[in-house]
């Protein structure tokens, strides 16, 4: 079929199988769609199931990971269970590897999902945390309570430049302002930082105005007295009308919580969730507290008591958010390795570049070495106990695990976690 046929066919599959509104489906086949990256099947004429890819790069502010974010994978609900998604997958993930992609990733809408994207090779890669607020929240009195550990001077200062920056709703037809707001969160996040965060290009973060826009939320912009952006705050709203903050890019915690003093005003009746990256947030509080006898050497002493306090750590809270599969294992090691150059480890991986074979890595001050071991020869690495031997899908869940595990494994097998995070994305 021609170009413009099968676009109007995966548009009309995907209106079968999301119920999205047509304004939402133009957006993304007007923006996203390319022959280079889809997959589809279609059985006499009619368009049985399909896939679009779309390309983004996680970046840290040194280094990028190229990946192919899957999305509108949809199949006609009497041709399910023939195995047809399987294989417009495999094929997709063929191509992005002969493309240099490293990892293909995607955002599933449920559990049921979830668990049938983990038997297709994808594992848990990114995770989001909430920060959860009732409507009657008071956000100045936070950041006061944080103030409060200053002294006097550096608390007049802070307090006046708080009171100082004001809050105004992006107008996303108004082009001057709407530029100047793109640049400020390209900026942000090419920045730099301690992990791979999703990197958007200017385009991206236009469509992700006009997304919201349709879905009925707002977007605050805050800035100085000067008119300098400080920033940008997401909002919609879940199907109870609760505010859902999916993005809040900030300079300081001035603008944070001037932005959620903002939302408040604008919705008071509403109840909030902030949503965040782990590494975003060590947000710890006090839970409750226990009584007990207590041994400060460990087991309980007769005789003697003690109170500990139970912490609620909202990165032990972490929820799955995107899974991914890695195509180039070689290229990924490679980055982990040059990024943390503090890790040793020796592994090797089944399956890797040829079925059977096994790569084998060794990774030392940011220096990776690589090595196809037949499986004919594998048996006299088994009891070689520097190395470890681990499955493909083992080893991706290793490096994307969450972050509250990352020292045991680190213990134990001396590989730290590559961290992935993303947001503002058509799921």
């Amino acid at each position: 079929m021609d170009t413009q046929d099968l676009k109007d066919k995966m548009m009309k599959l995907w209106k079968t199988t999301f119920h999205d509104s047509d304004e939402y489906i133009s957006l993304i086949f007007d923006n996203y769609f390319n022959t280079e990256y889809l997959e589809y099947y279609e059985e006499n004429g009619k368009l049985i199931s399909a896939l679009l890819g779309v390309p983004y790069f996680f970046g840290n502010g040194k280094q990028n990971i190229k990946g192919l974010y899957l999305c509108g994978l949809a199949t006609l609900e009497e041709y399910r269970h023939r195995g047809i998604m399987d294989n417009l997958m495999r094929k997709i993930n063929t191509k992005a590897y002969t493309d240099g992609v490293h990892i293909t990733f995607l955002v599933p809408a449920s559990d049921i999902l979830r668990k049938y994207y983990f038997g297709k090779g994808y594992s848990n890669s990114m995770y989001t945390v909430e920060d959860r607020y009732t409507d009657i929240h008071d956000f100045n009195n936070d950041y006061q309570s944080i103030l409060s550990k200053e002294d006097e001077r550096i608390i007049a200062l802070k307090t006046r430049y708080y009171e100082s920056l004001f809050v105004d709703k992006l107008e996303i037809n108004n082009s001057e302002i709407v530029k100047e707001t793109i640049e400020y969160i390209k900026r942000y996040e090419e920045s730099g930082f301690k992990f791979f965060s999703l990197i958007h290009s200017g385009k991206d973060i236009a469509i992700t105005f006009q997304e919201n826009a349709i879905s009925g939320g707002d977007i605050l912009v805050c800035r100085t007295p000067d008119n300098k952006i400080t920033g940008v705050a997401f909002i919609t709203f879940d199907e109870r009308k609760r505010i859902i903050i999916p993005k809040l890019y900030h300079d300081d915690n001035c603008s944070y919580f001037r932005l959620l003093d903002a939302t408040k005003k604008k919705y008071p009746e509403s109840s909030m969730s902030v949503k965040c990256y782990p590494e975003e947030t060590d947000r710890r509080i006090l839970w409750s507290k226990v009584y007990g006898a207590a041994n400060p050497d460990g087991g309980m002493l007769g005789g003697s008591y003690g109170v500990a306090e139970r912490i609620y750590d909202v990165n032990r809270h972490a929820k799955p958010y995107g899974m991914s599969r890695i195509l180039n294992y070689r290229e990924i090691l490679k980055i982990l390795t040059e990024w943390r150059k503090d890790c040793k480890f020796s592994i090797l991986v089944k399956d890797v570049e040829e079925e059977g074979n096994y790569l084998k890595c060794d990774a030392d001050s940011g220096i990776t070495n690589f090595e196809t071991i037949p499986a004919s020869e594998i048996d006299k690495w088994r009891h070689n106990s520097r190395y470890t031997i681990l499955k493909k899908q083992d080893l991706t869940e290793i490096l994307f695990r969450k972050k509250d595990s990352n020292n045991l494994i680190m213990d134990a097998l001396g590989i730290p976690r590559l961290t992935l995070n993303m947001s503002l994305l058509l799921d």
